[in-house]
């Protein structure tokens, strides 16, 4: 396959909360981007699915209200704050589109944190995947 300028890019990450996550309890996982010096990724939304342990998807908000997501470009929270889960699993595709895409560069890392905010411990054992949708592109470098 021929490679592509921009290159559509799809990351998937998994995250579990077991019954025993307190609150304040956070779990962060690093995307590996593979980008080569001269690229660089722009993300441009998020989507996330939270399922039981049994693999049936969870839509109640007593549930999705006590997610809290945050994605992390580099040492800066891209967007600024934290953004609670139900806003995205209330919309009908599950997917919040940023109005300026997160730009990633080389050797910059890209982590997302999710973080259980209930006031008592979850109920089940709660499985949350967060895909980022974006594209890679060459860099130009004028010299």
């Amino acid at each position: 396959m021929v490679n592509q300028n921009p290159q559509p890019e799809i990351y998937t990450e998994r995250f579990q909360f077991l019954t025993t996550a307190t609150t304040g309890t956070s779990v962060t996982q690093q995307v590996l981007t593979n980008q080569a010096h001269n690229e660089e990724l722009r993300i441009y939304s998020v989507s996330v699915k939270v399922t039981a342990a049994d693999g049936t998807e969870v839509v109640t908000n007593d549930v999705t209200n006590n997610f809290q997501v945050s994605l992390l470009a580099g040492p800066n929270a891209v967007p600024s704050k934290s953004f609670r889960m139900d806003s995205l699993l209330n919309s009908r595709e599950n997917t919040i589109t940023f109005s300026a895409p997160v730009l990633i560069l080389h050797r910059q890392p890209l982590q997302i944190v999710i973080e259980w905010i209930g006031n008592t411990n979850p109920a089940a054992i709660y499985n949350v995947s967060v895909t980022l949708n974006g594209e890679m592109y060459l860099t130009e470098y004028f010299g």
